[in-house]
C-alpha cells in the first residue's frame, strides 16, 4: 500500500514537472513576465526566450525519461 501511493506521488510530481517544462517552450514569456529575469531591458531578449524554451525542453526530457524507466521496471 505505502509503495503503491508513493508510486503514485512520484508519477504526479514527474508529470507536473513535465507539464511546466513543456510550458516553457511553447509560453516562454508568461515565465518571463512571473520571474526575476524580466528586471531590465536587455533580459527581455530572443535569446533569453530561446534560453528559458531550451531549459524547458531539457527540464520535460528529464521528466519524461524518469516516467519511463519507473514504467519500464
Amino acid at each position: 500500500m505505502k509503495q503503491t501511493l508513493l508510486g503514485l506521488v512520484l508519477v504526479l510530481v514527474l508529470v507536473a514537472f513535465a507539464g511546466i517544462g513543456i510550458a516553457h517552450i511553447f509560453k516562454p514569456d508568461w515565465f518571463i513576465k512571473r520571474s526575476g529575469v524580466r528586471r531590465g531591458g536587455e533580459m527581455l531578449s530572443e535569446y533569453n526566450r530561446a534560453g528559458f524554451q531550451i531549459a524547458g525542453a531539457v527540464f520535460a526530457a528529464i521528466a519524461i525519461y524518469m516516467l519511463y524507466s519507473l514504467f519500464r521496471h
